[in-house]
């Protein structure tokens, strides 16, 4: 039984069996390393188990289609793996569709591994790729702005990779415990008016993900040409927790699109507008374009809410209608945040916007100038660490956070990692998969947007004891080895270091 009641599985992962082939003999394949490392981050935001399944599941007796429709008829959720393999497989779309039938597309999250040529599909993929236009997109992979080529991420045989492909995999793992937790609040076998509402509500978020951080962001409907960079920022703003508007098709009639457009801009932070080579459709009896009609109205807005519109253009891109260059020249003229650049610097600008370098996390606290330290651990390690927590904060008089429970996301702990004095990596009865994973995460943001240099970073070995952490040695970082109960004294050479490395930068 899984984590939903009613269902045998909360996860169904749905997958073309080349995308797993293993790229290096002995090696795990790519959806073995998805499914091992997502589980592992479910597990850890759920506090138990949960059930996945994938085909390989089937018996070897029996109708294959028959239990294929039954193993979906009794999945809470659905991962498909999209790929071009994927679309060409009619068992993958098969199940696709079946699922999509059964409960609708509201509990499909895509992931998708390599890039897809989707013009090139027959027209019932394209119909049913369509259907998944606004479903949580989650991509892994890059397109190098030089080469103009994929480059996909590969972290079960790249390490390099593992830390963005770790970001991507959490992110989900966030939205799927979300969705759970929902789902376990509602009957099984609910009818479909009945069924719990998508991770992006209509007007108004459903109470059980209601955030009070959520941040919205107005993310203006684009020209054809640009829809897929458009759902590229709408992904990355939702894996960072923003509400996303509009989350419904715009009216036709000219009064009613005013209206929702500006009733969508009223409630946003933020409003972002891609403009491409073509001008765009214009609602009857208006001679303005849509993308046109929607920068008008955010550069009215911003007059008196500081809603100040962030446009972007790709640059060297030549607009190839009359009408275009004439806008893009208003808009370079009027707006003073109109980007000629990267998709990429696109999402750092949003990024700046959303979230600004001095919140990070540690505000407000007190006074004067403390130290501020990050202490991670498993929450399976919750209480073991407490000691250690316990006498940071009373006896050394540091300020302490712990960003895998303290922040929402990835972001959240880059922020507090840039602005601590001192990182501890508490490694207890967590697997050494997760404490790789955990410190390679570490070690990529702490010396990242820095404005001082790091006092200290130590790693805590507590029980139970094992060969791994007995061979951890380091010029660098304060190995502690403690498999007994927390002494004072086992955390003296961390303090020592971060002491002596305080005073000497004063």
């Amino acid at each position: 039984m899984g984590f939903v009641p009613g269902y045998a599985n909360d996860i169904f992962i749905s997958y073309a069996h080349i995308d797993n082939d293993p790229i290096i003999e002995g090696k795990k394949g790519w959806v073995d390393f998805f499914e091992d490392l997502l589980r592992k981050r479910v597990r850890v935001r759920i506090g138990g188990e949960i059930e996945i399944f994938r085909d390989a599941q089937l018996q070897h007796f029996g109708k294959f289609s028959t239990q294929l429709n039954e193993a979906l008829s009794a999945s809470a959720t659905f991962i498909c793996v999209l790929s071009p393999r994927y679309a060409e497989s009619d068992w993958c779309l098969h199940e696709l569709t079946e699922f999509g039938k059964r409960v609708g597309n509201d509990r499909v999250i895509k992931v998708v591994k390599t890039a897809l040529d989707e013009e090139s599909y027959e027209p019932e993929v394209k119909s049913l790729f369509a259907d998944l236009k606004d479903v949580l997109d989650f991509r892994f992979y890059k397109k190098d702005e030089t080469s103009r080529l994929f480059i996909d991420l590969q972290p079960e045989v790249i390490a390099d990779h593992i830390p963005a492909c770790l970001e991507k995999i959490d992110a989900i793992a966030q939205n799927l415990v979300t969705l759970l937790k929902q789902l376990r609040g509602w009957p099984s076998g609910s009818a479909t008016g009945n069924r719990p509402q998508p991770l992006e509500t209509q007007e108004g978020v459903s109470s059980t993900l209601t955030d009070e951080d959520q941040i919205t962001v107005f993310l203006a409907e684009t020209t054809r040409d640009l829809a897929e960079k458009r759902n590229e920022v709408r992904s990355e703003l939702l894996q960072f927790n923003c509400r996303v508007l509009p989350d419904q098709p715009l009216p036709a009639d000219i009064g009613d699109l005013t209206n929702a457009i500006r009733s969508n801009l009223q409630q946003a932070k933020l409003s972002v507008h891609l403009l491409g080579a073509n001008y765009g459709a214009r609602p009857e009896s208006e001679e303005r374009s849509i993308p046109h009609i929607q920068y008008d109205l955010a550069t009215d807005i911003s007059r008196k809410s500081q809603l100040a519109p962030l446009v972007w253009m790709a640059d060297g891109l030549i607009p190839t209608e009359t009408s275009q260059q004439k806008f893009v020249e208003l808009v370079k003229n009027n707006s003073p945040e109109f980007l000629r650049t990267k998709l990429e610097d696109l999402k750092t600008e949003i990024h700046k916007k959303l979230k600004p370098e001095s919140a990070n996390g540690w505000e407000d606290e007190s006074e004067g100038d403390p130290v501020n330290v990050c202490l991670f651990c498993h929450e399976q390690d919750m209480n073991s660490v407490g000691p250690l927590h316990s006498h940071l904060r009373l006896n050394e008089m540091f300020r302490v956070k712990l960003p895998l429970k303290d922040a929402q996301s990835f972001q959240g702990h880059k922020q507090l990692l840039q602005a601590s004095d001192a990182v501890l990596l508490y490694y207890g009865t967590a697997d050494e998969d997760w404490f790789v994973n955990i410190w390679r995460l570490i070690q990529r943001h702490v010396s990242a947007g820095r404005t001082r240099p790091i006092l200290a970073k130590g790693i805590y070995a507590g029980q139970p004891p094992t060969t791994e952490k007995n061979l951890l040695e380091s010029d660098d970082l304060v190995i502690i080895k403690n498999y007994g109960q927390f002494t004072a004294e086992s955390l003296t050479p961390f303090i020592k270091k971060i002491r002596a490395a305080k005073g000497g930068s004063q």
